[in-house]
């Protein structure tokens, strides 16, 4: 997998959440459960289809552009942007089974570059895309905060953010997942998080699945 700048920092241990991810039959079956992850979540039918168009229009034009698929898994989000004509999408994720399942689906998508890294730490270098995508994989993230430092650091000026994620409950299956290593933010707090480092945001929330969007505003510093 390529790693353009390799990323001199002690890595944090891994969550039991990420550990289970580094399974090649978690990655095997990932996109079973993918497909139906909004449905369940919103309480209404909501295809991939659906999911990626609202991606493409609030990270467009995609055509000719360059993206990074943050937390790729399998590569869905990767795939999208590629068919709608995006020129590269960097697909990052921890997980070298995710990613091989990634390079596999996309096999014919020219402009896929995997990169084996985490989230808190991607290998590129600074204004390096026109946009970010997450697609679930928030959640995963144990420090969000750095996370986003990292985006804005590897977006050009006016680049475009679009973050999925499984927004807070009081759900006894949320409390559980959050031993294992899993974050649940509400919508507020994510939006509050990605303003004050210089994002121009909105988002909203259909029932326990939220949606972020952003672009990214220079500050001079």
């Amino acid at each position: 997998m390529q790693q353009l700048f390799p990323d001199q920092r002690q890595p944090a241990p891994l969550t039991l959440a990420a550990r289970t991810n580094l399974w090649p039959l978690t990655a095997l079956g990932y996109e079973i459960w993918r497909k139906r992850a909004l449905s369940l979540l919103s309480g209404r039918y909501f295809p991939l289809e659906e999911e990626f168009e609202l991606m493409r229009q609030r990270v467009g034009p995609v055509e000719g552009r360059v993206f990074l698929d943050l937390g790729t898994s399998t590569g869905l989000y990767a795939r999208a942007l590629l068919e709608a004509g995006a020129s590269r999408v960097y697909a990052l994720d921890l997980s070298p089974a995710m990613l091989k399942v990634a390079v596999q689906k996309a096999s014919g998508h020219a402009g896929l570059v995997p990169l084996l890294a985490r989230a808190e730490a991607i290998p590129l270098p600074e204004a390096a895309v026109d946009g970010v995508v997450v697609g679930g994989s928030w959640n995963e993230f144990p420090y969000p905060q750095e996370v986003i430092n990292e985006i804005y650091r590897v977006l050009k000026p006016g680049g475009r953010l679009w973050i999925m994620f499984s927004h807070h409950s009081d759900s006894p299956l949320q409390r559980v997942l959050e031993w294992v290593g899993l974050r649940f933010p509400a919508l507020p707090e994510l939006m509050d998080s990605l303003s004050k480092r210089g994002f121009e945001v909105d988002g909203w929330r259909e029932r326990s699945v939220g949606f972020v969007t952003g672009t990214k505003v220079t500050t001079g510093e």
